[in-house]
């Protein structure tokens, strides 16, 4: 089992349709005749992405905005989880899914004017990076999901080896019926069209007993939120790169050269001034002085 702290969504109503939802997933990467899933396959993952936030049940989780962003460039990756507007002074559950859409009020299979946990797991899919503590694990990070301050706002940004965060995705699935799937050995992470999804609201939220969860936990810690879809924003990190390497030489040979010159033309000018000032003064002295003796 993989031991996280924080609720690994386990849906144990919904073994059979996680089941389910996990072979379909994994058919789309492994069926080479498909060609939107071979396309799929042949994704780089270095390069910079971006998910735009927008709302889910707004009517007890307010109006959520902002982005997540993340950026793998050579062996490292950040994320960066930048948000407004969420339920204030809570935690809320974060992860990237491999499903294939947001929820919408569609999604509400009850009719509670909910879409809960379960019902949006069928568009957003299973689990596939939780962002909490550690990157570089699945199970590792579970006590770091990001508070909200008074505000209502939080900002996530974690750093990882990419490398270790790939070959933990790829390793084995300990336990394949829960909601947290890995990639097979080889495969890529194949960000563009994954989801990120945010989860909570407050506990003395208002909401039915209609609202479904999984694994125990209270309907309102798993509410979605939020949901943005991950997009490619440049695949070229060498212009990232290459910004910032022009920009720090830049900076360093204009400073080296600024100083060679404001030092240059201190120098000359000082001791242009002071030849002049001394020769000014040594010359007038040395008249008047001369000038006294000789009368």
């Amino acid at each position: 089992m993989k031991e996280r702290k924080l609720p690994k969504f386990v849906p144990v109503v919904l073994g059979a349709c996680m089941l389910t939802l996990v072979a379909a997933c994994g058919s789309d990467n492994d069926d080479d005749n498909n060609g939107g899933g071979q396309q799929q396959e042949q994704q780089p993952d270095e390069g910079v992405y971006q998910a735009t936030m927008t709302p889910l049940n707004a009517s007890v989780a307010g109006n959520p905005s902002g982005t997540a962003r993340i950026a793998i460039v050579g062996d490292e990756m950040v994320v960066n989880v930048d948000l407004e507007g969420v339920p204030a002074r809570i935690t809320h559950l974060q992860h990237i899914h491999a499903g294939s859409a947001c929820p919408t009020a569609a999604d509400d299979t009850n009719g509670d004017g909910f879409v809960d946990v379960v019902e949006g797991i069928p568009r957003y899919g299973a689990i596939l990076v939780p962002l909490d503590g550690n990157l570089d694990s699945q199970a590792g990070g579970g006590n770091g999901s990001p508070s909200a301050d008074t505000d209502g706002s939080y900002n996530y940004l974690r750093r990882a080896s990419f490398s270790r965060f790939l070959s933990d995705l790829q390793g084995p699935d300990d336990d394949p019926a829960d909601a947290v799937i890995k990639l097979q050995p080889g495969e890529a992470l194949n960000l563009a069209g994954r989801h990120v999804i945010v989860h909570g609201v407050p506990a003395d939220s208002n909401l039915p007993a209609t609202v479904q969860s999984i694994e125990g936990a209270p309907a309102h810690a798993t509410l979605p939120i939020a949901c943005g879809v991950i997009e490619r924003v440049t695949g070229d990190t060498g212009g990232t790169t290459g910004g910032t390497t022009g920009g720090t030489t830049g900076g360093t040979t204009g400073g080296t050269t600024g100083g060679t010159t404001g030092g240059t033309t201190g120098g000359t000018t000082g001791g242009t001034t002071g030849e002049t000032t001394g020769g000014t003064t040594g010359g007038t002295t040395g008249g008047t002085t001369g000038g006294t003796t000789g009368a």
